[in-house]
């Protein structure tokens, strides 16, 4: 009888792997202007709205995880909680290219922060 994910066993699982997304010159372009703008948003956050800290997480930290409708996912510690709702907003209309979210680690769920913390690129 077959099984459902949740009844395969670790050593099940091994031999499946995610497909590979392929990286057209499109989603390299589009991943290269992530990155010019992400200097800027965090350069925005840090001056306009105290952040201390930045870190960049979710696809775009990889290139074979973005895709042509990623967005830029940003944590934030330090900044004032009343500063928050104006800086997600001052973010996401910086550049009308990309959807930015802000997250502020200290409202976001354990696990959320867990993999900001394990997969997070400083900014």
């Amino acid at each position: 009888m077959a099984k459902t994910a949740l009844e395969l066993s670790p050593d099940e699982w091994k031999q499946f792997s995610l497909p590979q997304r392929s990286i057209t010159p499109e989603i390299k372009a589009r991943w290269e202007q992530a990155w010019e703008l992400i200097p800027k948003l965090a350069k925005l956050l840090r001056a306009e709205y105290g952040a201390e800290k930045i870190q960049v997480f979710g696809s775009a930290i990889k290139l074979e995880y973005f895709s042509m409708t990623s967005d830029i996912d940003l944590a934030v510690w330090g900044m004032p909680a009343s500063q928050y709702f104006l800086a997600a907003t001052a973010a996401d209309e910086f550049d009308e290219t990309f959807k930015v979210d802000v997250v502020d680690v200290r409202f976001c769920r354990p696990g959320l922060l867990k993999v900001i913390e394990a997969e997070g690129i400083d900014v």
